[in-house]
């Protein structure tokens, strides 16, 4: 079975950071945040995804292959 992806949405914000952190080295798939500034978020050390819902022309991109998604 493919290990499944996670998306952390508001990866820089309190709860996300924590999210980050315990989900890494945790699980087999890829942990994608999601965020509304990909600039911010450079130092979570995971991939990075914009996904503002204000735009959601990005929605669509950022969610692309997560399968299970942290709110």
């Amino acid at each position: 079975m493919k290990p499944m992806t996670i998306g952390v949405t508001a990866a820089t914000g309190h709860l996300g950071r924590l999210g980050v952190e315990k989900l890494k080295g945790k699980t087999g798939g890829a942990i994608i945040a999601l965020v509304r500034s990909p600039a911010k978020a450079s130092g979570l050390g995971i991939a990075v995804r914009e996904a503002d819902y204000t735009k959601p022309a990005t929605l669509k991109a950022a969610l692309a292959g997560v399968y299970t998604l942290l709110l």
